[in-house]
């Protein structure tokens, strides 16, 4: 999903090639982001050779963000010195 809402569209050829997945392995996790209305994906032609481009959704957009915003959370806890005990 970062690579995807680094850019308006992105070529399922570039998206597969930045995440070192296999296309079915990229398919399988793009068919779940769109039934999940994370990602949009667009096919077009060039000739008789298919072209996929994929972008995120708002609504996946959003998702990374509060994903994001909670790994910052766990970082800012964990990197916190924590006061010695008293016993």
């Amino acid at each position: 999903m970062s690579v995807i809402c680094a850019v308006e569209w992105c070529d399922f050829a570039f998206l597969r090639d930045s995440v070192s997945l296999s296309d079915s392995a990229l398919s399988k996790q793009l068919a779940t982001l769109k039934k999940d209305e994370y990602v949009e994906q667009r096919r077009t032609y060039l000739g008789r050779v298919p072209k996929t481009t994929v972008r995120a959704t708002d609504q996946g957009r959003q998702r990374l963000l509060g994903h994001v915003a909670a790994l910052q959370a766990i970082v800012e806890r964990t990197s916190r010195p924590q006061p010695d005990e008293v016993t």
